[in-house]
């Protein structure tokens, strides 16, 4: 993974939150489903989830971008640091 990736929490901030957004989507509707309509509610978590999210995938992508020489170059970077980075989001909270 390259370095303006590896070295910026907000990357890795919005990486894991976007990995528990669609854990807590999945459990959202599954309550949905089990419950009935009035577990809708649970969907609030996931969506805040991807807000809070964007806002930090947004503030990395302003610093990221920057030491790239043009945006494909930035754009397949951040790809790959992304596929590099999900499969640890995802299983993070079980290896604690």
């Amino acid at each position: 993974m390259q370095s303006p990736f590896r070295d910026d929490p907000r990357f890795w901030t919005s990486v894991g939150r976007s990995a528990d957004a669609l854990w807590t989507l999945v459990i959202a509707t599954a309550l949905v489903v089990v419950l009935g309509p009035y577990a809708a509610v649970a969907f609030v978590v996931p969506i805040l989830l991807m807000v809070i999210s964007g806002r930090d995938a947004r503030a990395s992508a302003t610093d990221s971008r920057a030491t790239f020489a043009s945006r494909d170059e930035w754009r397949a970077a951040e790809r790959q640091a992304v596929a590099a980075a999900l499969p640890g989001a995802f299983v993070r909270h079980l290896r604690r």
